[in-house]
């Protein structure tokens, strides 16, 4: 997903009125990147059955599994990885967050910053309310030129929402809303229905594979899904064709781990999971040239957790 159809996706949230143009893009990437449909660190996390089948993988590379009995369109590789990340989030039995809490979510993010320079990296905390009716609070460590360090996004209470000030504050005025929940109840539990949701995602009538792959990224990033939900999302990507596996690969925090990608014809999409809990980690897209790192978008999640109110950090 590129930065247009992020300012999009922000821009449905919050109609009819923009957020101040120095928050757009900071508030585009952490509005969908309240993330995490991983338990990365969500009050002492079940992790049981993330190993399971150990030794299978081998005998795949070669051969092609199948989820619920229909074939698989990813690679055997891939279509392992994303199983086993699916197995992990059935096994979380994390009780879900009551709806006046937060999705506490911390996550390093890596930009290009120029031709020659390194890559401008951003730490953020967001408290994303979990039934979307809370003011919410975006925190990041590196504010634009007249920027503020804390954003507040104010929830939406009754179909109203308070506007925003140019300078980002909020105003006594208020405009229409919908509740943007970070906690994701209601979609597929199922993988077929889950591959026919990130379809339609894109809003277009013409899908490509590639979009449809950007979409489980995208998805992750809006919210906190449920972990049956969250496992169709790992089993739907298997049935997308051209999905492969990178058996090892380093994120942009340093940690090593096992990835699932699709190359496009200018980008290379990448979905990074814990290679031993299979929990997911972070995306990036990666540019098809010879200064692919420097122009690379990367995002690690650093933690997950709940919290019962707006700034509190556990």
């Amino acid at each position: 997903m590129n930065d247009r159809q992020l300012i999009d996706q922000v821009r449905n949230l919050l109609q009819p009125a923009d957020p101040p143009p120095y928050l757009r893009g900071k508030v585009s990437s952490m509005i969908a990147g309240s993330a995490g449909p991983a338990r990365w660190r969500f009050r002492r996390i079940a992790t049981a059955g993330a190993a399971a089948t150990t030794g299978v993988l081998a005998l795949l590379i070669t051969s092609v599994i199948s989820i619920g009995g229909e074939p698989t369109a990813a690679s055997a590789q891939a279509a392992e990885i994303l199983q086993r990340a699916a197995d992990a989030a059935r096994a979380d039995q994390t009780p879900a967050p009551r709806a006046e809490q937060f999705i506490l979510t911390t996550t390093k993010g890596f930009a290009p910053a120029g031709a020659q320079g390194q890559p401008a990296t951003t730490l953020t905390h967001a408290w994303m309310s979990v039934d979307g009716t809370h003011d919410s609070l975006i925190r990041v460590s590196d504010p634009p030129a007249g920027g503020q360090p804390s954003t507040v996004i104010p929830g939406c209470k009754n179909g109203q929402a308070a506007e925003w000030a140019p300078d980002g504050s909020l105003l006594n005025s208020t405009r229409p809303c919908t509740p943007a929940p970070a906690y994701l109840q209601g979609l597929p539990t199922d993988a077929t229905k889950m591959l026919n949701y990130l379809q339609r995602m894109s809003g277009s009538s013409t899908r490509s594979d590639e979009e449809t792959f950007a979409n489980v990224g995208a998805l992750i990033r809006q919210g906190y899904l449920p972990a049956q939900s969250r496992a169709a999302l790992y089993e739907a990507a298997t049935k997308i064709p051209g999905v492969i596996a990178s058996q090892t690969m380093t994120d942009a925090a340093g940690r090593s781990g096992m990835a699932v990608s699709l190359a496009g014809d200018i980008d290379r999409y990448d979905l990074i999971f814990e290679p031993k809990t299979y929990q997911f980690r972070g995306w990036q897209v990666v540019p098809k040239t010879e200064n692919a790192v420097q122009q690379s978008r990367r995002e690690v999640i650093l933690s997950v957790s709940v919290v019962d109110r707006a700034g509190q950090m556990s």
